[in-house]
């Protein structure tokens, strides 16, 4: 079967309660949502395009980290100019790549504040892209079908999240029924040397959003995508709708920086 979408997730931070690192105490979970047919002839072709302007290859991985150190492949980042024209270029490539995004973060200090035994942060925000892409699959597309990819980690939380995942399929999220979920036809892992654009496109948009909150600032990289974020049709929010944060107040903190720079 080919299904008509693709899902891809990707993660910042790490879903330890245990050790809680306070210069960067959130997850955060998020997710490229597009047609699979748009997927194969307009973003890979794009992000290809971007590289092979920039490094002469199509083997380069967009990892975030690299790019804000300037190592690796991007230590042509150290010329400024090089730096300017290659951020302007891959924000560019973004901007008008299509797809739809979403992302869910747990502060892990509220959260294991508030709870005796709090939930897994990666269970958790797992539960509400699920939600996220029967709204915006389903809902639109009625028998569309979609897989999801995940970038593959150790095989202990591998098999973890596939468990989580099953759960969810048979047993729904508790917002979304399991006859709901039945769109997703299911779980792949790949891992970040096969290079999966979609992956980087999460890694490159997810982190900005991770950092806007935890500055307080917004970070420069965020209007370039702010629009591809999943939004509330009737105020054009994307509070608990392609933004979903614990606790509450997490998500209106984040808008609110958002907003006074890309509205």
């Amino acid at each position: 079967m080919e299904e008509e979408f693709l899902i891809f997730l990707d993660e910042t931070g790490d879903h330890s309660l245990r050790h809680i690192d306070t210069e960067y105490p959130i997850f955060g979970l998020g997710a490229v949502i597009c047609k699979t047919e748009w997927y194969i002839d307009k973003v890979n072709p794009m992000f290809d395009r971007f590289k092979y302007k920039f490094f002469n290859k199509r083997s380069v991985i967009l990892h975030s980290t690299d790019i804000r150190n300037s190592r690796k492949d991007f230590s042509i980042m150290l010329n400024p100019k090089v730096r300017k024209s290659l951020i302007d270029d891959l924000n560019n490539t973004v901007d008008q790549a299509p797809f739809v995004f979403c992302a869910s973060f747990i502060d892990k200090l509220e959260h294991k504040g508030q709870y005796v035994d709090p939930d897994n942060p990666y269970d958790l925000t797992l539960a509400f892209i699920l939600e996220r892409a029967f709204f915006i699959i389903s809902k639109n597309f009625p028998g569309a079908k979609c897989r999801i990819i995940a970038e593959s980690r150790d095989k202990k939380e591998n098999d973890s999240l596939r468990k989580t995942f099953d759960a969810y399929k048979t047993h729904g999220t508790g917002q979304i029924s399991a006859s709901e979920l039945n769109f997703i036809t299911g779980l792949d892992f790949v891992s970040k040397k096969e290079n999966e654009t979609g992956h980087q496109i999460v890694d490159i948009c997810l982190y900005p959003l991770a950092r806007t909150y935890l500055k307080g600032k917004c970070h420069p990289s965020v209007p370039h995508f702010y629009k591809k974020i999943y939004k509330n049709p009737k105020n054009n929010s994307p509070i608990g709708w392609g933004i979903k944060t614990f606790p509450s107040s997490f998500s209106k903190d984040l808008v609110k920086e958002i907003e006074k720079n890309c509205i």
